[in-house]
């Protein structure tokens, strides 16, 4: 069924309509057919999802994920507009290193810290993660030399062999050529760390705009690696600290090592937390976003067994980009459609996909950006 926007059908949603008013070319208005955008009607079986999504109490957690490209930051930006516009203060993080939520609320939301959005009815606050900082701040967290001066020291007490053990854990590696999911895993522990303080417990929903498929599988077992590495260079340090204690206060670096190691072990808490939280089905739920192309579908799947082998709860899968119904169809258009049809088709078949709630979103003839637009989005979408 499609759906058509004119200016005389849209009375009963005024908001929307005002909305799309600023989305137009400043001209003058046609009378008749001035804007028009066509979707498909979501499955009966969706109708309620978001009613579910939006009156539980325990689950705050969504997390959105997929394949590249698909459209897992305008899904992302318009749950956290749909969930605000129901009255839940909400938060919404873009934990992806190639961030794109300012240019889906077409507002500037870099820098690392909370920006609230302007146009929802209750809080909504965006916060991109630089991944720089959050890299130089485990860096300066996981340093292990105090200067060459201790280090000469160490070595003449016959303490080499521990330089050579902190030497073995290549954490400078890992940092210099940081693997996939690093920057997400150091995001959303930064997340975290925010949600620890008073200031930011108001939020009752937290959307995580996550980054591809690769990112996201390497981030299930990366909290376990870096815990585990933590944990190693804590007991190391502890060997150390025992050992050249009186070192340390000749080179006056006493502070500075426990202030370190402070460190190690608040983000080696906050690895745990990360890790928790993905597997707590009660607070926690990963949306899978994709589009209908067989690759992307295939990938879905893939993703979905990776997902629930690490018992991360998974219940919707979004399919973006659907074309809408047409009474004329080019030729180019009819081959789209076949091809996304054979697509859908593989959806409902899979093992692994067709046990979760198709939710159906349609390819429309605007660009999703800014509050109303991500508002008109999510109506669709989350039913």
């Amino acid at each position: 069924m499609a759906l058509t926007m004119m200016g005389s059908s849209v009375s009963s949603s005024s908001s929307i309509t005002k909305s799309f008013v600023s989305l137009s070319i400043k001209q003058k208005r046609p009378k008749k057919n001035w804007f028009q955008v066509r979707s498909v009607a979501a499955p009966a079986e969706a109708v309620s999802e978001f009613e579910e999504m939006a009156s539980g109490t325990k689950r705050k957690y969504y997390m959105l994920g997929g394949k590249g490209g698909v459209g897992k930051t305008s899904c992302a930006a318009s749950l956290a507009v749909k969930f605000a516009n129901n009255g839940h203060p909400t938060l919404v993080v873009s934990t992806d290193p190639a961030h794109s939520l300012s240019d889906s609320f077409a507002q500037d939301l870099t820098g690392g810290t909370l920006v609230p959005v302007e146009g929802p009815d209750s809080p909504l606050f965006a916060l991109e993660i630089n991944p720089d900082k959050a890299r130089e701040e485990f860096r300066s967290a996981t340093k292990i030399g105090g200067g060459t001066g201790v280090k000469d020291f160490m070595d003449g007490m016959g303490l080499g062999v521990l330089a050579e053990q902190l030497g073995e854990l290549k954490l400078g590696e890992l940092l210099d050529t940081p693997p996939p999911g690093l920057d997400e895993a150091l995001a959303i522990s930064k997340v975290m760390q925010f949600l620890d303080s008073e200031e930011y417990k108001m939020f009752t929903r937290i959307v995580f705009d996550t980054a591809p498929t690769g990112h996201t599988l390497r981030l299930l077992s990366l909290p376990d690696f870096l815990e585990a590495s933590i944990g190693k260079m804590l007991k190391l340090r502890q060997k150390i600290a025992s050992a050249t204690s009186a070192i340390k206060s000749v080179f006056g670096q006493e502070q500075t090592k426990q202030d370190a190691s402070d460190k190690l072990e608040k983000l080696r808490e906050r690895m745990i937390k990360v890790r928790d939280l993905f597997r707590d089905a009660d607070s926690t739920e990963f949306v899978i976003v994709t589009i209908p192309t067989v690759m992307a579908i295939s990938e879905s799947s893939r993703l979905h067994a990776s997902l629930k082998k690490e018992n991360v709860l998974v219940k919707r899968l979004i399919v973006n980009q659907i074309l809408p119904p047409s009474a004329s169809d080019c030729k180019f258009c009819a081959m789209k459609r076949k091809d996304q049809s054979r697509a859908l088709d593989m959806v409902r078949t899979d093992s692994e996909l067709s046990s979760l709630t198709l939710m159906e979103s349609p390819l429309v003839d605007v660009e999703i950006r800014g509050v109303p637009a991500l508002q008109f989005m999510g109506d669709i979408v989350w039913k």
